[in-house]
């Protein structure tokens, strides 16, 4: 039905315009034939996917308005046509507006932006039918001949249209906030086919604000920029599920466009060269050639058309050869999984890929894209122990994969499967230095107190027994010769055993964390430096690694701000949630982000990335240096 009704409407502007009954409307199709050429066919194919698109019949009916407008201005030598001509042409503009409004689900963003659709639907119904019953008494000139008097009525309706009219036109702001609202709500493939349409929005607002101001060509401009960047989504982001259509149309429309300009350029060029202007011999060898090269033409050109909609899936070796050098070239382990199914996603244009492992019971370790309901599992095996799974969604809802995309993304999986135990690997390999650290530094806290608490006394206690002793015997006694070196060795043990005590732990921690950092704090404080320390949070109960870690980090912080910063002031933030993030922020002379570092800002930094913590240095926004560390408190527990 809409495609009899499209060529209708199309035989009767080309007949309009061969027997010049329209000779006096050129402007008004002007305005009408870039949105009837450009909505019509793009709700006609939305519509062909999606029955029940509220953005396709929105674009359809905008085409079939312009259209109509268009056929109007075509036929305009009949006073009804002309009629048609002086409103026809508001109407597309309200479809626009509410099409951009629902894009690209056929849903308002919220209830709230209801009211908004109502206003641009009422607006637009009360500037049509002003302008259409105004133009009952000026059917020729109410809107192209505006020195013409008017009557009464028709300048009261046209004020009324004309401030309905201002009315949608404010509406419009609404319209392209709505979008930049779900765009920054929105995420995966949603986001990315709202930002192809941003930008439309404000081509369109240009183009509209051109025309106002009488440029030529400013309409056409906002016109098309909408339907060409809903077709960049579709096709880019497999939206409405119209690939097997687009793809088909637009490989015969291309292999159209080409035979025909291959035809008449060989025609011509070979009818005067070698045939004398014999343009059936022509004719012939271009058919012929035609012939030969149709073939391998389709072929490259069904190839163009499969990558923009299915990327490398023909190319298997490519996809393949991009996911070794993802997984090759990415430092952080625990990144590469995330690079991995983007890059699956990119390659092979489908919506949503994820790695789901059963380490622990099955979790998501990464994915990308939105979620659907009808994903295609396949098994992720290494050395012949299954790990996990591998999840793709096809890129259209209810359809399967192929045999050879089947085949390519088992391949892919293997290679998805290494690089998931890997990950799997070093994530390990982590949490079990994480862990030993905790648990070294734990025993040197046991070890410190033991010998602090029960061996030292035991060494005082002896020692003043042996003073003891020695006083009870005579001056001259053998026994007080041998007392007194004792006396010294013990002595000697004594200091040793404080040394060992120190150096288990630091001293400053012996009351806590916030205390000891309060202690360095004031050790580095004075004249020429105010150290101000700030604790969010409750500092008790933290592993001794992490106190002995964040002090050591402080207090080489610190050090370095009095040896190299020239600093007046430097601020310490701690604050502990879910993590121990630790901030140093001076004002001195900032640090050179390509100088190499130092002997101490390496061992900061591996004293905080042991704990699976991170350690940055940077410029402060304004001068000076800011040191950061954020250390996780998964493993903490009660000290």
């Amino acid at each position: 039905m809409t495609a009899c009704l499209t060529v209708l409407l199309c035989g009767l502007v080309v007949a309009g315009q061969l027997i010049g009954a329209g000779r006096d409307s050129g402007p008004e199709a002007a305005l009408a034939a870039p949105v009837a050429v450009a909505f019509t066919p793009m709700g006609a194919l939305i519509l062909a996917g999606v029955r029940d698109s509220v953005v396709g019949r929105l674009m359809l009916a905008t085409g079939l308005a312009a259209a109509g407008g268009l056929v109007a201005a075509s036929w305009s030598v009949w006073l009804p046509a002309h009629w048609v001509t002086q409103w026809a042409g508001w109407p597309p503009f309200a479809l626009i507006f509410l099409t951009l409004l629902v894009f690209p689900d056929g849903r308002l963003p919220s209830p709230r932006w209801r009211p908004l659709a109502v206003w641009i639907a009422v607006a637009a119904a009360v500037a049509t039918i002003a302008f259409a019953v105004a133009a009952l008494d000026h059917p020729r000139t109410l809107l192209t001949e505006l020195d013409t008097p008017l009557t009464g009525r028709a300048r009261l309706l046209l004020r009324i249209g004309g401030v309905a009219v201002l009315t949608c036109v404010a509406a419009l702001a609404g319209v392209l906030w709505s979008l930049w609202y779900r765009w920054r709500r929105a995420d995966g493939d949603v986001r990315l086919q709202l930002m192809c349409l941003l930008p439309a929005g404000g081509l369109f607002v240009v183009g509209l604000t051109l025309s106002l101001q009488g440029v030529s060509g400013g309409w056409a401009l906002g016109a098309v920029a909408v339907p060409i960047a809903m077709t960049v989504a579709v096709l880019r982001y497999h939206l409405y599920d119209l690939d097997r259509i687009v793809n088909r149309a637009v490989v015969w429309l291309v292999m159209t466009v080409l035979i025909v300009a291959a035809f008449v350029g060989i025609v011509a060029a070979v009818r005067d060269v070698l045939f004398r202007g014999d343009a059936t011999r022509a004719s012939l060898v271009a058919t012929g050639l035609i012939a030969v090269a149709f073939e391998p033409l389709r072929r490259r050109v069904q190839g163009g058309v499969d990558r923009l909609l299915y990327g490398d899936r023909d190319d298997p070796y490519k996809v393949v050869a991009e996911l070794g050098e993802v997984v090759g070239s990415t430092a952080e382990p625990n990144a590469v999984l995330p690079q991995l199914t983007e890059a699956v996603a990119r390659s092979l244009r489908v919506p949503y890929v994820a790695v789901e492992l059963t380490e622990g019971g099955r979790h998501l370790a990464a994915e990308h894209g939105s979620v659907a309901p009808d994903v295609q599992p396949f098994e992720l095996v290494a050395h012949g122990e299954t790990i996990g799974r591998l999840l793709v969604a096809p890129r259209t809802r209810g359809s399967r994969f192929t045999r050879r995309e089947t085949r390519l993304l088992r391949d892919i999986a293997v290679h998805a499967a290494v690089a998931a135990e890997g990950t799997t690997l070093v994530r390990d390999l982590r949490r079990s230095r994480e862990r030993l650290v905790l648990a070294r530094e734990e025993e040197r806290r046991r070890l410190r107190r033991e010998l602090h608490d029960s061996v030292g006394p035991s060494l005082s206690g002896m020692s003043m027994q042996l003073r003891a002793a020695m006083k009870a015997l005579p001056a001259d006694s053998p026994t007080g010769a041998m007392l007194t070196v004792l006396a010294e060795d013990l002595r000697n043990c004594t200091i040793e055993v404080r040394q060992l005590v120190d150096q288990l732990r630091p001293p400053a921690l012996d009351n806590g964390l916030g205390p000891g950092l309060r202690a360095a704090c004031r050790r580095f404080d004075g004249t020429d430096l105010s150290v101000d320390l700030r604790v969010t949070g409750e500092l008790d109960g933290l592993p001794a690694a992490v106190e002995v870690a964040v002090y050591r980090i402080v207090a080489e912080a610190l050090a370095n701000v009095v040896r190299h910063a020239r600093a007046r002031r430097c601020a310490v933030t701690v604050e502990r949630s879910s993590a121990l993030a630790v901030e140093v922020n001076d004002d001195g002379s900032g640090i050179d982000g390509g100088s190499p570092r130092g002997v101490g800002l390496e061992s900061m930094k591996e004293r905080a990335t042991e704990l699976g913590g991170t350690f940055t240095v940077r410029p402060a926004p304004s001068s000076g240096t800011v040191v950061s560390i954020r250390i996780p408190l998964r493993t903490a527990g009660p000290a």
